[in-house]
Order: C-alpha cells, then structure tokens, then sequence
C-alpha cells in the first residue's frame, strides 16, 4: 500500500490500516517506494493511494476494498465489483475526500483526535465486568437482609402463596402453558425459605466469581437467573426500574464478556462488536426514554413540571427518600435549580446520541452522564441503580483513553481474544438475534413514550405481527428488555403515612420506619447503596392513599378493605368478596331496588379489586405488625393492640428562618386520618 507521506492525514489512515494488517501488507509512503523499491512502477501517488500486487495495481476506492480483501473482509469489493452505483459513490466520495484533505484532516481530529487508530474496549470490558458484578452483590445482599420480612414463609407477601396462585390459575383455566413461563423462577423446584436462600447465595457468590473475572460469562447467567428468579415473585418490593435495568444488563452483558475461564487484566482483548453495542443501545435507550416521558407524561389536571420547567422546584422533598444531602441542595437558589434542569434535559435528550459518535464525541458523552448519575447519587437515594447506570456508561471508553488514565502499566492487551472464543459463530448468531429483537422492542416502547398518557392518545394501539407480540411476550416474562421513564411524572406533594398502634391501655404508640420520613425533628438519612425496598413502598402507598381521599366512596371503600384484611389476617387464598360487607351494608342492600343492588355490588367489586391490586401488601404488613411476632419494624411485642391508626400528613423540607431544629414540616390542613378496629 503507497501513500503520501507528506500528508498527516494520509499517515494517520496510513497507521490505522496498518496495525488491522496481521503483517500480510507493507505499508510505504511513496517518497521512500523507489529506494527500496528500484523497478517500481510510477504512478500519480500524491493524489490517490495505490495497492501494489503482483497482478497488478489499483488506486482509490478501489485500492481499499483490495485492502479489506486482502486482509479477510471481501464484502466491500464483491459490492463494488458488482453493482456499478455502488462503485460510483464510493469513488467520488474517495475523490471528495482525497481532494479536500486538509479539511478531512481537521474534523477527524475533532472526531477522533490524535491518531485513527481502530479503537478497541477491552480494559473498559474489564472494568465493566467487575463493576457488575460489584453491583449485583450490593443488590443481592441488600435484599437478603429484608428476605424474611418480606418474602419468606413468615414474611408480608410469601413467595410460595404467589407460586401456588399461579398454579391454581393453570389449573382453574385448564390453560395448556408451563407454570415456568408465567414464573421463571428456581423457587419452583422448593418452595421452601431454606431454597429461598440458596437461590440468593447462588446470586451472591456469581457477583463474587463476576468481580474476581472466573468464568465470567457462567457468573453472569447464574446472577440473572437468580435475581429474575426472586424478582418474579417479590411484586411490589422488586419492581423498580433499576430491578429492571440489572435483569437487562445482566441478559446482555453475557454477549459482551470474554467466555473464558478468567478474565484477568494480563491478557485483556477486544470484546465482541455486537456485544458491545448492545450495551451502548442499552445506555441510550435509558436516557433518551427518561427524556422524552418527562414532556409526554402528565400528572393530574393536566399539569406537567418539566415542561413548566418547576420539576427541580419540587423534586428534592418529594422524591421517595431525600437524604440530608437533598436538604442542603434543596435550600440552593432557583438558579441552581434552572441550572440543575437544563442539564438534565441535555443528558437524557441530546448527550445520548454523541454514544453513536466517534471517539471523542462518545468519551464526552460518557464523562457527561457519568458525572449526570454522581450527581443524582448525592441528591437522593436509589440504591444500586446509579453505580450500575456507571458501570454501563463506562463500556464508552476506548482503550486509548483508559491507558493514559491508568499511565499505561496496569493492562496488558491480548490480539488473540477472537481465537480463544470456540463457539464464536454461536456466539455471533445469537448476539445478532438478540439485537434484532432489542431495536423491534425499543421501537415499540418509543412510540408508546412518544403517545403518552395525553387523552387524546389512549385509544391508539400499536399492531403487532403474531411474532412480533411473541417477542414482546418473552421480553416482559423475562424483563429483560424493559422500557424505562424515570420520574415521568414530577410529583408536587408529599403525603406520608404514619401508623400508630393503640394497646389495651388506651397508649398510642408510633410505628417507626428505619428510612422513611417520619417525625418532624428526624434527620433524613443517607443510605447508599442499600435499597430498603418497604420504606420506598410506603411512598407509593401514600401517593395512592392521597388521591383516593377526594373520592368519598373509593375512600370509604379503602378504609373496610384494610379493616377486613387486617382484622381477619385474610389472603389471597382464603378471600372472598363477600367479607367487605359487613351487616349493615347488607341490611341497607336488601332494602334498595335489585337494579342498584347490582350496580352497588359491580362498583364495590371494582373499587376492592383495584384495592387489593395496589394495596394487598400494605394490608398485609399492617396485619404483620399486629398479628405476628417476627418484623422488619421495631414493635413491642408484649403489648397487645386494639387500635390502628392511619394517618396521612403533608411534608415538605422545613427551610423557615425561624427553624433551628426540624428538617420537616407538616402542612395542618392536608392531614386525615382513620381507624382500624381490630
């Protein structure tokens, strides 16, 4: 291959092709070609690049696809042989950049920087690995530690009642579908909390094998079938976003990771094209969703804080469980605040695309949202789901870029990753598929972000092909190619539920949650990376409790929905529709017109489903704090209660110059209240 050597551009492109030539091709600047090469032949090689063989010579596009042809990638010169438009373009945009090198020159510098050189990604690989695995271990561990309280045998919601339901369900139907595809879980081979247990170890100690880099790819399987297998059956407490995002990172990280048996930092290569992408798509996908639902999304009345640019006015007090950080950041100027929106609309709207640029574009897009996610990570607490949001963002970095960070004597890299791979077209077919049906979801999902929750749009579906909804099927059993929305609606309020227990004494007691906000004086704590998945309920809870009170009849309806459920200890198996009318609204049914009967019972059934739906695990830990001995709370147990009391109380950070001592305040008119009689 002969080219200028006086060009800086030539050279650069010169030294990319180069290091992709495994020694098959000698790379000469034509200022050289007739010292070492007497007899060569002379061409116009100031203007055009020439490819020297023994059967004879081409130069331009030509020239290149001889190239790739030469050193194993045929595609471009069986295209160019055979279809003349193709042969035609592909010479005149040679011709066009050949002819206007300087300028080529200097937005490849820009794009690119200091050389051409193929990137590649393998210490990022490396580091992506391990901090994965760190995340699943802080996720795993963190739900070990509530296991007992909220799934177990004796927890609020046991998993075993949730598998047995299903089973019924098949049985009931006579549906002809395995009960592994409705719940893929290992729980179902013992529905015991000992398996229960083993099933979270076996999560464990694969984030252990994933951060020490042995059998990367076998650590990756095991931790998402463990954690989707725990996932499927702890709703409401597992089903967060970031629950979401670890199940999909997990699922494609496995066609990025070496499959070997150790991926240690001396021998490092470059990991799969496909694999890698499917990543980066991962990371755009997030972002760029989160974006466009904050300005498609609408609470209620129609009100949107992100497009009336006052989300930030609200966000630091109403957000699930602010920290004391988010006190301070929350007392910052409005300025602040403006600053604070703009960049977020930047990170999740604009910076995203840079992912799909060249090199430098796509290692400031990385930098940007990294920073973007620190950020968030000190104004709130979301447990694991910033630092895996990083670790995702860090597959941006090239090598180039990670060598000078870590001065170039930490990694050593490795040419024959590919070599190593033995299944590498099984490998290959399956990241294609996966890929394919990771863009067709994330179509779907645009389009819904697109739609909204705008009125005008409820009625618009979008059809899908009998394989199309297959894949769609699969995805959500499988949640591992999810759609994502953080924060698509800004909530303006904070309603907070307190419970209090009366013993047979007449003495009112508090029940004190370890995260959530509760007295006025109690500082707000900061938590990272632990994810106290009842606390953050609670907030949920109390947004459904806020809204229901403006409805007289869904209000009452709560209120002997809950009184029912915690009196008699009812659950899903032993429930019966008939327990939520009591004697007098029987007394009060057979009096009325047999019309209105039915149009009552239709409305009551309606109202108790949508109940039992949002709230069965509130009614069911309010009947754990009574009727049980073990709890994730802090309850006298030799008292026995005669009372419930729930409470709905409006927060908001207490910024008063008057204040020296409360971080809350509680807003007097917005507060109500009810009993549970037990």
């Amino acid at each position: 291959m002969v080219w200028d050597g006086e060009c800086s551009f030539c050279k650069k492109f010169a030294d990319r092709f180069e290091t992709r030539s495994k020694n098959l091709i000698e790379f000469i600047p034509y200022q050289l070609l007739s010292e070492k090469y007497p007899n060569s032949p002379v061409y116009d090689y100031q203007n055009s690049v020439y490819f020297l063989e023994n059967s004879g010579s081409t130069s331009g596009a030509e020239a290149i696809f001889n190239y790739f042809k030469k050193i194993g990638i045929k595609w471009p010169k069986i295209l160019y042989n055979k279809f003349k438009f193709f042969r035609r373009t592909t010479e005149f945009f040679y011709r066009l950049i050949a002819n206007n090198r300087k300028v080529a020159g200097v937005l490849g510098t820009f794009f690119f920087g200091s050389n051409f050189l193929k990137d590649t990604f393998g210490i990022s690989s490396w580091l992506f690995g391990r901090f994965l695995g760190l995340v699943g271990l802080i996720a795993f561990l963190s739900f070990w530690f509530q296991a007992e309280s909220l799934i177990s045998s004796k927890g609020i919601i046991p998993f075993g009642d949730d598998l047995n339901q299903v089973k019924s369900y098949i049985f009931k139907y006579n549906l002809e579908i395995s009960k592994w595809l409705i719940r893929p879980s290992l729980l179902w081979i013992s529905m015991t909390d000992i398996w229960l247990n083993v099933v979270i170890l076996i999560g464990i100690c694969s984030s252990f094998l994933l951060i020490g880099g042995l059998i990367p790819h076998i650590a990756i399987m095991l931790s998402w079938i463990s954690y989707l297998s725990i996932a499927v059956v702890t709703e409401p407490f597992l089903n967060f976003q970031w629950d979401a995002l670890l199940l999909e990172t997990y699922f494609l990280s496995f066609f990025l990771v070496p499959w070997k048996l150790n991926h240690n930092r001396n021998s490092l290569a470059n990991p799969p094209a496909l694999g890698r992408w499917l990543l980066w798509l991962l990371a755009f996908k997030l972002m760029f969703e989160s974006g466009v639902v904050k300005f498609t999304f609408y609470g209620e009345r129609g009100f949107n804080a992100w497009r009336d640019l006052t989300a930030l006015n609200y966000h630091f007090w109403t957000q699930p469980i602010p920290s004391w950080i988010s006190y301070y950041i929350d007392k910052l100027p409005t300025i602040f605040d403006n600053a604070a929106l703009i960049f977020t609309y930047l990170c999740e709207l604009i910076i995203p695309f840079f992912i799909f640029f060249p090199r430098r574009l796509r290692r400031f897009s990385a930098i940007i949202l990294i920073t973007f996610q620190l950020l968030i990570l000190l104004s709130g607490n979301y447990g694991f789901f910033n630092i895996l949001t990083i670790a995702i963002c860090i597959t941006l970095f090239d090598d180039q870029f990670l060598n000078k960070v870590f001065k170039n004597n930490f990694f050593i890299s490795s040419s024959g990753f590919n070599r190593m791979i033995k299944y590498k077209k099984i490998r290959f077919g399956f990241s294609l598929i996966v890929l394919v049906c990771f863009l067709y979801t994330f179509k779907i999902f645009l389009y819904r972000d697109f739609q909204g929750n705008n009125p005008q749009n409820i009625n618009k579906t979008d059809n899908h092909s009998s394989l199309g909804q297959k894949i769609i099927d699969v995805a959500r059993v499988s949640r591992s190619m999810n759609a994502y929305g953080l924060f698509r609606v800004m909530t303006t309020t904070r309603p907070e539920i307190i419970i209090e227990l009366q013993g047979q004494d007449s003495t009112w007691s508090d029940v004190n949650f370890n995260y959530k906000p509760g007295l006025e004086n109690q500082r707000p704590k900061f938590f990272l990376p632990h994810m106290p998945r009842l606390d953050w309920q609670m907030w949920f809870e109390a947004l459904y409790l806020e809204r229901l009170v403006n409805n007289p009849f869904e209000y009452a309806t709560y209120q002997r929905f809950l009184t029912v459920m915690v009196k008699d200890d009812i659950t899903y198996s032993n429930l019966k529709m008939t327990d939520f009318l009591n004697d007098d609204s029987k007394k009060v049914l057979e009096k009325l017109p047999f019309n209105e009967q039915r149009t009552f019972i239709t409305r009551l059934n309606r109202s108790i489903n949508i109940h039992l739906n949002s709230s069965y695990w509130f009614a069911r830990a309010l009947s754990k704090m009574v009727n049980d001995n073990n709890s994730y709370l802090n309850i006298d147990r030799q008292k026995r209660y005669t009372n419930i009391k729930i409470s709905l109380k409006s927060y908001s950070f207490d910024h008063s110059k008057a204040n020296t001592k409360n971080w809350w305040k509680f807003n007097s008119e917005k507060n109500t209240s009810f009993l549970i009689k037990l």
